[in-house]
């Protein structure tokens, strides 16, 4: 191994003295002097993290995440608001001009600004709404004119003693955290409201769901079916033919999944899932 003298000389001019030190320590000297150094101007915890330190930064972050998913689930919320709120309107002008109601109530105030474009599939959905209430009319004008006996109109729980705790389509699962499409409406009542077919017909279902509870299923003319799950009680056997507005049940505790008392409502015509709000009248409560 290499080694290195080191010549130690007296100030007072007596013998000089050499020491062999090995290379190894010669470049650990310095080494160690450069750290201390280096220690000693910038200190090394600025680029050490602390254990807690660490753990603040992965909770900031999924926090920062978690904001960033809640804002984009917000926008569409808003965008879908908006849009159903056009819709009513719309919903509202047509039903009073097919009546012949004079139009008492407040006009439609005008939009600030376009909060989202509307998507192709909520136009494609609204096209297929119009074109089944369009149908309706016309064989109403050209039948005895009762245009509210050819489609569901009635709320399944009468107005004032509802909210809508959910709305029809995409919308996040209660129970799994994912999306999923919701094919009805959400009446949220209190324990006993009594709660109604919405279109004459004839009961052709009623069983215990291990989903969705008590569930009545009644099918009417013109290719319309309703469906009324989550229901308290049910009052009318498989069979029994019902007139619009009759009482077929209660809300109140279900078995089945469910979040509370509610009844969920779907309409399908044609074997086909169709928003509710398209044939409610009048306009529907809904939760604040």
């Amino acid at each position: 191994m290499k080694k290195r003298s080191i010549i130690l000389v007296s100030p007072k001019g007596t013998r000089v003295q050499s020491v062999r030190v090995p290379l190894w320590a010669v470049f650990a000297l310095i080494l160690m002097t450069a750290v201390g150094i280096a220690a000693y101007f910038v200190p090394l915890d600025k680029f050490i993290l602390t254990e807690q330190e660490l753990a603040q930064k992965k909770i900031l972050e999924e926090q920062n995440a978690s904001l960033r998913r809640n804002i984009g689930t917000t926008l569409k919320t808003l965008s879908s608001l908006t849009e159903r709120t056009e819709r009513l309107w719309d919903q509202k002008e047509r039903h009073v001009d097919i009546i012949g109601l004079s139009q008492k109530t407040p006009t439609r105030a005008a939009p600030q600004q376009k909060t989202a474009a509307r998507s192709p599939s909520s136009l494609s959905h609204i096209g297929e709404s119009e074109e089944i209430i369009a149908r309706f009319v016309s064989a109403a004008s050209e039948g005895n004119g009762k245009f509210f006996d050819a489609i569901p109109v009635l709320h399944p729980v009468a107005p004032g003693h509802y909210v809508i705790s959910r709305r029809y389509g995409m919308d996040l699962d209660p129970f799994t955290g994912k999306q999923k499409m919701h094919y009805g409406l959400d009446f949220a009542a209190e324990l006993g409201t009594p709660v109604v077919a919405t279109m004459s017909g004839t009961v052709s279902r009623v069983e215990n769901n291990p989903i969705w509870g008590r569930r009545v299923t009644i099918t009417h003319g013109r290719d319309f079916r309703t469906v009324y799950a989550h229901l308290g009680t049910v009052r009318v056997p498989m069979g029994k033919t019902v007139r619009r507005g009759e009482i077929i049940g209660t809300v109140g505790v279900s078995s089945g999944m469910t979040t509370g008392m509610h009844v969920h409502y779907e309409i399908w015509h044609e074997d086909k899932p169709v928003n509710p709000e398209t044939f409610l009248f009048p306009i529907t409560v809904a939760a604040r």
